[in-house]
């Protein structure tokens, strides 16, 4: 608006501005590329086109952003229809198409909408877009608008049109994420797509392996046995059975001429081994094909950056046909190759290090970790703390770094765990140890109580695997349909379309609890929904899937901190106490909807059944934490136990917490 006004494009005064909000926008986008229009009416039309740019999108969002090519699509059929209309910019077809329809107040006519559409071969209608802008015709209705126009206002000279250009469609680039550390040194952690790390993973895998009979003792493969393995993982070893991106373990067995022995990994929910995913999918004959495995790691290694940081796909094509003398079919698919996201525990360094080990010998990760001289948790340096500062300077290996800027408050300083139940926990820890030392002496022994779940049964264990066998199949399933989505298939994607199905059996009956609007796959990653905690997770810290749904993102802010019963008196609508429509809601979730689900989720749920995970967690670090306030050697115990009750009794953990 400011560089509008400057160019005189738009009026000083914000009362006059504010008028121009009567003139028609669409009409003006359209009257622009026909005759003169006034420059204060040229900066109303460029000023909407502003307003409505949208997201730019790129290499690196559009598979994770194009809803299995709705988006691209819609972008397709825009065109047919501009053309059918004889539009020559996106204003103009929105004009025509208001100019259809006898109610100016329905926006149906300038809104893209998801609609349900019978694509010629397919057995039932799909979710799709009627019609479907991206930026691409935004900057050209700009280009021809200002054509148009320069020959009238000799003011519109090709300096100010840059200028207004990069103000109008100007994106900052995507904010990298914040990386951790390494478990064991002071580096950052590796990517899952690094090759080390995909190598360690194998290695640590198939040293894993357990082979034994009835009546003997299990044993580990013999170093020519592991070697064989690891040749077939990595496509080296001809495999007669084809094993696809993972190889069962009977396989394993039969290639190493095993006769009545088994893995010990072999259960009901473990019976494959993955292979490297990074060389799966590289090496594929349509991609870069068999020359991957000869590459060193450094050389993959420079490549696969080069996939995951290049935004424009043309570059990238030319970029492989030049230093990979590939043909441009091969580069375009290889361009396309899925790879792992996220980042391992370790950095280069630690990888690098336990790797060799791994490889050395068929030694276990925890013994080749001790091998390399190094240690999950006692990182002592011999200086002893006679009080706890803040958890992020003394687990920095545990936390999101911070600025290091002294000027700045601790948290922004050193970094935080991301698990906000365990950074508060953590914070109460210090608050409780300084304030036991302040009043009792520093004691001569803490013990941290292990938190587990209790021993289960034979039949118990069973039921177990069973259950994780079928959501490991579930979560492979869900991969697959974020695949052919077009999103990447992560585990805070794969979290998201759980909860979708989990909203109802008929996709046709997954509708926001809220406002009743129909949820569709495309809506989970355009920000159109969100994720709810049906009664809020402030207040129950239960963060389980039975408490998750997804709404609308209006309902959701409208809802806030209310649990469903709380909102409904303050007046807002909720669809899934209207009629029956209750009774589409899961069981597990329907009761929170009712006026006593706060009451009756207090009475039936104790603070260690919701956070059991959080619990564990913060007891595996509450001792690395506590170690600095003792020498070497180890006076931080970790046992099960019930230390709060303990505690409270002998402690007047009660009184301390509140003093």
């Amino acid at each position: 608006m400011s560089r509008l006004a400057l160019a005189g494009l738009m009026p000083d005064d914000p009362i006059e501005a504010k008028a121009l909000e009567d003139l028609d926008p669409f009409a003006l986008r359209a009257q622009a590329l026909d005759g003169v229009i006034p420059l204060k009416h040229l900066g109303r039309a460029l000023f909407h086109i502003d307003q409505r740019r949208g997201f730019k999108s790129n290499r690196k969002t559009e598979s994770g952003d194009n809803e299995g090519g709705k988006i691209k699509d819609g972008a397709a059929r825009l065109d047919q229809a501009m053309m059918s209309a004889g539009a020559r910019t996106y204003g103009e077809f929105l004009h025509k198409r208001r100019a259809a329809t006898t109610d100016l107040r329905h926006t149906t006519a300038v809104r893209t909408r998801l609609t349900l559409r019978q694509a010629v071969g397919q057995d039932k209608p799909e979710l799709g877009y009627d019609f479907y802008p991206n930026r691409r015709h935004l900057e050209e209705e700009f280009h021809l608008i200002w054509k148009c126009q320069e020959v009238h206002h000799p003011e519109l000279t090709d300096e100010l049109r840059d200028v207004l250009f990069e103000t109008i469609f100007f994106q900052r680039p995507l904010r990298a994420p914040l990386v951790g550390r390494c478990l064991f040194y002071l580096e950052t952690r590796l990517p899952k797509a690094h090759p080390l790390t995909q190598q360690r993973v194998l290695y640590e895998t198939v040293n894993a392996l357990k082979i034994v009979s009835d009546g003997t003792a299990k044993r580990s493969l013999t170093l020519e046995q592991r070697d064989q393995v690891i040749g077939i993982l990595n496509g080296k070893t001809p495999l007669k059975t084809p094993s696809g991106t993972k190889l069962t373990l009977a396989a394993i067995a039969k290639e190493l001429k095993l006769k009545g022995e088994r893995f010990t990994l072999e259960t009901v929910a473990r019976d494959s081994i993955s292979c490297d995913p990074v060389r799966a999918s590289l090496a594929h004959p349509d991609r870069f094909g068999p020359r991957w495995s000869t590459l060193s790691w450094e050389s993959q290694w420079a490549l696969i950056q080069q996939l995951q940081q290049e935004e424009d796909s043309e570059e990238l094509v030319l970029w492989l046909m030049k230093n990979h003398n590939m043909d441009r079919t091969h580069a375009e698919e290889t361009c396309k190759a899925p790879l792992p996201e996220g980042y391992s525990r370790l950095g280069l360094k630690a990888t690098t290090a336990i790797l060799q080990q791994l490889k050395k010998d068929v030694l276990t990760y925890d013994k080749a970790v001790a091998a390399c001289g190094l240690h999950h948790s006692d990182l002592r340096t011999g200086e002893v703390l006679e009080a706890l500062p803040y958890y992020g300077k003394i687990l920095d290996r545990h936390v999101i770094p911070g600025t290091q800027d002294p000027l700045h408050d601790e948290i922004t300083r050193f970094g935080r765990i991301t698990n906000p139940t365990v950074h508060v926990a953590l914070n109460q820890i210090k608050r409780l140890i300084n304030r036991i030392i302040e009043v009792h002496g520093k004691p001569d022994q803490i013990v941290v109580e292990l938190a587990r779940e209790l021993k289960q049964s034979a039949d118990q264990k069973t039921e177990a695997e069973k259950s994780i066998k079928k959501n490991t199949e579930a979560a492979i399933r869900r991969g697959h349909k974020l695949v052919e989505l077009g999103q990447p298939d992560t585990g805070a994607n794969r979290a998201l379309m759980r909860i979708w199905e989990e909203m109802n059996p008929d996709p046709m009956l997954r509708k926001c609890p809220y406002t009743g609007t129909l949820i569709s796959p495309a809506m989970l990653f355009t920000g159109e929904c969100d994720v709810d905690h049906i009664l809020p997770y402030s207040r129950t810290l239960d963060d389980s899937g039975s408490n998750k749904t997804l709404c609308i993102k209006e309902a959701n802010r409208s809802k806030r901190n209310k649990c469903p019963s709380e909102a409904l008196i303050a007046g807002m609508r909720i669809w899934a106490l209207e009629g029956e429509n209750l009774k589409h809601i899961p069981q597990n979730k329907a009761w929170r909807f009712a006026p006593d689900a706060m009451t009756k989720f207090e009475g039936e749920r104790d603070f260690m059944d919701r956070a059991l995970v959080d619990t564990q967690y913060l007891s595996k670090i509450a001792r690395e934490y506590l170690d600095a306030l003792f020498t070497e050697g180890g006076h931080v115990w970790v046992v099960p136990g019930r230390l709060t009750e303990m505690l409270r009794r002998h402690w007047g953990l009660n009184s301390i917490l509140h003093d």
